[in-house]
């Protein structure tokens, strides 16, 4: 099971930016591993194309990085992320295994 996040290394949007590296400190800190794949550079053609058709788009018209994916589940954009990080709910998010030392909600 691989993480995968798509980012934009060129965005001129300062909001995208932040949420990027905040993510991906995130996923740092908590030794999560994970791809960033960054959908501007050369080549990635076909990992945007594959974002945009599968990740849920809220207010534009195409879903802007972060976005979010287990292989090629989709698990949300960077207010799901948030959330679940503050809810201490970020293995389901990611839809990762429990891990053993995690102990299940009574």
């Amino acid at each position: 099971m691989v993480i995968k996040v798509y980012t934009s290394g060129i965005s001129g949007n300062k909001e995208v930016k932040k949420r990027q590296q905040r993510i991906l400190m995130i996923m740092d800190s908590k030794n999560i591993k994970y791809i960033a794949i960054d959908i501007t550079e050369p080549g990635n053609e076909a990992d945007k194309q594959f974002m945009q058709d599968n990740a849920k788009a809220t207010e534009s018209k195409h879903p802007l990085p972060p976005q979010i994916f287990n292989e090629q589940e989709y698990c949300g954009d960077y207010v799901g992320f948030d959330l679940a990080n503050e809810n201490d709910e970020l293995e389901a998010f990611l839809k990762l295994p429990l891990s053993a030392t995690t102990t299940p909600p009574t």
